[in-house]
């Protein structure tokens, strides 16, 4: 696979931009829900994210600025790896495994504590410490989405394999040799 450094910080820069678009979207429901409160914070609030959106739909359509800044002259230069589609996917999903394995895990433990903390506090005022089970819903989202995340990263050459196998393509390994400079004399 041959290509520019520019190429990749672009495709990096652009794949943040989708990651920070989406977290914010994520976010703005519950602002919503939430906006009888106080309707200064929740006007602040739409516009910081507002800006937000501004600046992930700039960062789409101009990554090349982040680019020059990140590289500068060295941004066209030439990055060349012997790695084959196939290798890229596995790749690709394993760190897609790990990522979700991680937050899973992350949000997982933070939830816990979180409703450790409530109960403490709870009790310590003299309630009862019972939690509603919508609290034990995120807890168990959390965790499948560990759980999901570590079996995608466990199974990616496998599911690799498969989707080669959904697309119809013949067996790689015995259709190409391995080292064509080579001969097989005894």
């Amino acid at each position: 696979m041959k290509t520019t450094l520019y190429t990749v910080l672009c495709v990096a820069i652009r794949l943040g931009a989708v990651l920070m678009a989406t977290g914010i979207l994520e976010r703005i429901p519950g602002l919503v829900a939430f906006a009888n409160q106080d309707d200064h914070l929740f006007l602040g609030s739409m516009l910081l994210n507002g800006a937000g959106l501004l600046l992930a739909f700039a960062l789409w359509i101009w990554p090349d600025i982040l680019v020059w800044w990140a590289a500068g002259r060295n941004s066209h230069q030439v990055l060349e790896a012997a790695i084959t589609a196939e290798q890229l996917q596995h790749i690709a999903l394993s760190v897609l495994g790990a990522w979700m394995f991680i937050g899973g895990f992350a949000g997982c433990l933070a939830h816990l504590a979180q409703i450790l903390l409530i109960q403490r506090e709870a009790e310590s005022n003299g309630y009862p410490a019972v939690m509603p089970t919508s609290e034990w819903h995120w807890v168990i989202q959390y965790a499948l989405t560990a759980l999901a995340g570590a079996a995608l990263t466990l199974g990616s050459r496998g599911l690799v394999g498969l989707l080669r196998r959904l697309r119809g393509y013949p067996d790689a390994t015995l259709a190409t040799d391995p080292d064509p400079g080579t001969t097989q004399d005894g």
